[in-house]
C-alpha cells in the first residue's frame, strides 16, 4: 500500500477537505446572502453535553464492537495488544476535527444537509449527501491513490459504511440544532478511530508489507454495524432526524409555520 508524502497529506488530506465548506461558501455568496450569518448560524460550539458524547462515543463504540465482531469472526485482532491512550485520543480527536477531514462539514452538514432535506426530508438528504460524500473520496480508489490496491469487498464497504455515517452526522447535525461544528468532532472522532482495533501486525503486514485483504473481516463488520446504529437511530427519533430543531435557525432555511 503507497502511503500519502506529506505535501501530497496537506494538499488532499487538509486543503482538498475544505472544499467542500469553500464550495459551499461561493454558492451562498452568489445567491446573495451573507456567508458570515450562514456561518454563524452552523458554527454553534455550545449545545448540551449529551450531543458531544454522542458525537464522541458513538464512532468509538462502533470501532471497538467492530474488533470484537472480527475477532469472533477470527479476524486479525489481537486483544492482548490492546491498549488506551487518553491523551493520544484527544489528540487524534482534535486533529481530525480540524485538519483532518473534519472541516468537510460546513459543506457537508452545515449546508448540504438543511437545503436538501427541506425538500427530501432528513433521511433521504443524508443518504444522497453520503453517496456524494464517497464519490468525493473516488480518487484515492483509482490508480495512484493510496487506496488502489483495495479488494471489492473493501472498497464496497467503505462506501456503504459513509452512507450509514451520513446519516448519523445528519442526526447529530439537527439533534444539536444545527451545529456543523458537532459534525466536525464526530468526524473527527471516526477518523481518530483509526487503529485503535488492536491488529496482529504479523497477519496484515508480514515482512512490513500490508495486505489490504486481511482486513476485509474488519471493514464489513464496521459498515455493517455502522447501518445498524444509524437504523436504531432512525427507529427511535423518526427519519425526520431532529430536522424540525433547526429550522429558521440555519441560514437558508425557511421557518416552518407558526415558528417565531
Amino acid at each position: 500500500m503507497t502511503q500519502p508524502s506529506w505535501p501530497s497529506w496537506f494538499l488532499e488530506g487538509f486543503l482538498g477537505a475544505l472544499a467542500p465548506s469553500v464550495a459551499a461558501a461561493i454558492v451562498i455568496a452568489a445567491s446573495g446572502e451573507s456567508v458570515r450569518a450562514w456561518f454563524k448560524s452552523v458554527a454553534t460550539v455550545r449545545v448540551p453535553l449529551r450531543w458531544y458524547a454522542a458525537a464522541i462515543g458513538i464512532p468509538f463504540a462502533i470501532v471497538y464492537a467492530t474488533g470484537v465482531v472480527s475477532w469472533a469472526l477470527g479476524g486479525p485482532v489481537d486483544w492482548a495488544a490492546f491498549e488506551i491512550s487518553l491523551t493520544t485520543i484527544v489528540f487524534s480527536i482534535v486533529i481530525g476535527t480540524l485538519i483532518g477531514g473534519g472541516q468537510e462539514e460546513f459543506g457537508w452538514r452545515g449546508f448540504a444537509q438543511p437545503e436538501l432535506q427541506d425538500r427530501y426530508g432528513a433521511f433521504r438528504a443524508a443518504v444522497v449527501i453520503g453517496v456524494f460524500w464517497g464519490l468525493w473520496h473516488l480518487p484515492q480508489f483509482l490508480p495512484g491513490g493510496f487506496r488502489a490496491d483495495w479488494p471489492p469487498a473493501l472498497i464496497v464497504s467503505y462506501f456503504v459504511g459513509i452512507i450509514g455515517f451520513s446519516v448519523l452526522l445528519a442526526w447529530v447535525f439537527n439533534g444539536s440544532g444545527g451545529s456543523a461544528w458537532l459534525a466536525m468532532v464526530m468526524h473527527g472522532a471516526d477518523n481518530a478511530t483509526q487503529g485503535r482495533i488492536p491488529i496482529d501486525l504479523g497477519a496484515v503486514a508480514p515482512d512490513g508489507v500490508l495486505l489490504p485483504e486481511t482486513l476485509v473481516t474488519i471493514n464489513v463488520p464496521h459498515a455493517v454495524l455502522t447501518w445498524l446504529v444509524a437504523m436504531a437511530v432512525v427507529g427511535l427519533v423518526g427519519t425526520a432526524l431532529y430536522r424540525d430543531r433547526i429550522r429558521g435557525r440555519v441560514a437558508g432555511v425557511p421557518p416552518s409555520p407558526g415558528s417565531d
